[in-house]
C-alpha cells in the first residue's frame, strides 16, 4: 500500500504532535496539509506549520466557508467578522488562512482574500496565507481560518 504526501503528513502530525488533533476537523487537517503541498501558492514549510500546530495545543479556533465563486465577498465578510472575534490587539495571536478551489482559481480572488484577512487580523498578530487546489471542489471555493487562542 502506497501513501500520497499528504496521508503521510497528516499520519505523522498524529504520531509526533504532543496534543490530540482531534482539536481540529478532518476537513482543517486537510487544508492545512494542502498548505504544505508544492503546487500551494506559496506552499507553507510543513515543519514550521507542524511545529505552530503543536504549540498552540487545544486552544485554537477555527472556521471553515464554503460557497461558490461568486459568493466570494459573501464568504469574507463572514469569516472575517467570526476571526475579528478571536483575535484581539491586546492579545496577539497567529492565523493560518486556507483559501482552496478547484484549478481555476484566479490571481484576483487570491489578492481579495489576502488582502481582506491582512486587513482584518491587527498588526501585533501573525497571518499565514495559502492558496492550494483541490479538484474535488469543482465550481466552489473553501476558506479555512485557524487561529491560536
Amino acid at each position: 500500500m502506497t501513501l500520497n504526501r499528504r496521508e503521510c503528513l497528516r499520519t505523522l502530525a498524529l504520531v509526533c504532535m504532543p496534543t490530540p488533533s482531534v482539536v481540529y476537523s478532518e476537513r482543517v487537517l486537510d487544508d492545512l496539509w494542502a498548505a504544505t503541498e508544492p503546487d500551494a501558492m506559496p506552499a507553507l514549510d510543513w515543519g514550521d506549520l507542524s511545529a505552530v500546530v503543536a504549540r498552540w495545543g487545544r486552544s485554537t479556533w477555527s472556521l471553515v466557508v464554503t460557497g461558490h465563486h461568486c459568493d466570494l465577498q459573501t464568504m469574507l465578510h463572514d469569516s472575517i467578522t467570526a476571526t475579528a472575534q478571536q483575535v484581539s490587539p491586546e492579545r496577539p495571536s497567529t492565523a493560518i488562512v486556507v483559501l482552496r478551489g478547484e484549478s481555476g482559481l484566479h490571481l484576483d480572488q487570491c489578492r481579495a482574500v489576502s488582502s481582506a484577512f491582512h486587513s482584518a487580523v491587527p498588526v501585533s498578530s501573525e497571518l499565514w496565507f495559502a492558496v492550494a487546489p483541490d479538484p474535488a471542489l469543482m465550481d466552489k471555493l473553501r476558506l479555512t481560518v485557524v487561529v491560536s487562542g
